[in-house]
């Protein structure tokens, strides 16, 4: 028995809408089933996310596909993430991974006999999923001791980032790990095994360089976009950042007060120097704004605000049961498309403060 099947998982949050379109699109650009993205459909930037994001976490410029999932194993496992984990682990068992292998790195993920090379990566992979305290110099140091370069270091940050997003969002939905988690014991699967991995494959070829354009350089965010120029994700986190931003699901206030309460408790000053910025031009004043990123309240907050910035706290360091239950709390006030647009902005929130902490070291 697995052990990330013994943690507290409730109800999904959400009821499926079927978008056949948005499913379709999902399963040619990935290989994989789309039917999960019918329970976050028909927020457009956190679709057009989803798939692009999905692609990035798939494909490599200049690390191992095997330390991918390894990273991703390590990750959703340290945040809990039975959904991410359970997706993880079927698709390293279709792609050939010994089901003895999957289940000792499951209860010994850091004590397996992995060389220096790798246990560096992996140890690299956690120390971005905790941040506490964030990577430093040092930590970049022993990567490069390790033998990594550049450009591998910020890919390996990069599919670290890529899991803290899909941890958040299929827990903070509650998304259904169970089928997942049995895939691998279905005798279709076992049986087409082979056939499957092929037409998985299909999906994961091999990355380019992908500089940004000059007019991809500016932008909110720009410095940790910039940091990770030349990996094709960081086209993808600017588009996504736009679209975020350009969304009125939510104000940008209450968008900017969220980033700024993850970047406070992550100790990230980019963002949050970004953040009070448009705070202020928001209309808060310096004293308010002080006042909540200290004690998550004030009476400047509105009603759906303190909510939100509740629940941008709580996505920081979760637990999955309680983060689940106040996010249907939370759904009590916010809109079905509301509490979507919610979950996604504290997790690119989180993604982004993690990343900008590699950033700032390099």
């Amino acid at each position: 028995m697995s052990l990330m099947r013994e943690i507290e998982w409730g109800s999904c949050l959400l009821e499926p809408r079927r978008d056949p379109k948005f499913e379709r699109r999902f399963r040619r650009a990935t290989g994989r089933p789309g039917g999960p993205m019918a329970y976050y459909s028909g927020t457009s930037w956190l679709e057009d996310t989803t798939v692009a994001f999905s692609v990035d976490a798939s494909k490599q410029l200049s690390i191992d596909p095997e330390l991918i999932g390894l990273i991703g194993m390590i990750v959703s496992q340290d945040n809990s993430c039975r959904f991410c984990f359970a997706e993880t682990r079927a698709l390293l068992l279709i792609f050939g991974m010994p089901e003895r292998r999957i289940s000792r790195l499951e209860h010994h993920l850091l004590t397996e006999e992995f060389n220096a090379r790798e246990r560096a990566a992996l140890e690299f992979a956690r120390h971005i999923s905790r941040a506490n305290p964030s990577p430093g110099k040092r930590d970049l140091e022993q990567l490069r001791a390790a033998g990594y370069d550049e450009l591998q270091i910020k890919e390996i940050a990069s599919i670290a980032g890529l899991f803290v997003f899909f941890n958040r969002v299929t827990t903070f939905f509650a998304l259904p790990p169970y089928a997942v988690e049995e895939l691998p014991n279905r005798w279709y699967v076992r049986f087409f095994r082979p056939l499957i991995a092929l037409w998985l494959s299909r999906s994961k070829s091999q990355a380019r360089l992908q500089p940004l354009e000059p007019d991809e350089r500016g932008g909110m965010f720009s410095q940790v976009v910039l940091g990770l120029d030349g990996l094709p994700f960081a086209r993808s986190l600017r588009k996504a950042i736009d679209g975020m931003w350009a969304s009125t699901l939510l104000t940008q206030r209450s968008k900017a007060l969220a980033m700024a309460v993850v970047a406070r408790a992550l100790d990230c000053p980019l963002t949050e120097k970004e953040m009070t910025k448009t705070l202020l031009e928001e209309g808060l004043q310096r004293e308010q704004l002080d006042e909540i990123l200290a004690h998550l309240t004030s009476p400047a907050l509105e009603p759906k605000e303190k909510l939100i910035v509740s629940f941008a706290r709580e996505s920081v360091w979760y637990e999955p049961a309680r983060v689940q239950q106040l996010g249907r709390d939370a759904m009590r006030t916010l809109s079905r498309e509301e509490f979507i647009e919610l979950v996604a902005v504290t997790s690119m929130a989180n993604m982004i403060c993690r990343l900008g902490a590699v950033v700032s070291a390099s």
